[in-house]
């Protein structure tokens, strides 16, 4: 496994550890579980949508650059909804952005590992996000 596979799986693990302190009653730096969910739910969306700004064309970079902004935004938005609103909005954000990678680079084969790790890791982010949903 590559090291950005690690770091891909890797990243899942404060998605886990936050539900998992759910069940206690641990609160880090006076936030609830759910809340630090969110936040680090809306910070690995706007992370993640930066992989959109790879250099291609100009007129499919500027399209690229335009969706990566706006999912960074929907990103920020989560942070001013209710929790179960932020959720929804960012399982759907996770998802419309892979589906933006998949339609930039469905034809790049060096991309194909790539897009295989991202499909497994958006299903998992998005499940997590369920169980998160039904838990708060």
């Amino acid at each position: 496994m590559q090291t950005k596979q690690y770091l891909g799986y890797l990243g899942l693990a404060p998605f886990a550890l936050t539900l998992a302190l759910d069940y206690t009653d641990v609160k880090l730096f006076t936030q609830s579980p759910a809340q630090i969910f969110i936040f680090y739910s809306a910070i690995i969306l706007s992370f993640v949508s930066g992989t959109l700004w790879r250099q291609q064309s100009s007129n499919v970079n500027t399209k690229r650059q335009l969706l990566s902004n706006l999912f960074s935004l929907l990103a920020f938005a989560s942070l001013l909804c209710s929790h179960q609103v932020a959720i929804i909005v960012l399982a759907t954000s996770y998802s419309a952005l892979l589906g933006c990678e998949y339609f930039f680079d469905r034809n790049a084969p060096n991309c194909r590992d790539y897009l295989i790790m991202r499909f497994h890791l958006t299903a998992l982010v998005i499940l997590i996000h369920i169980i998160a949903f039904l838990l708060w």
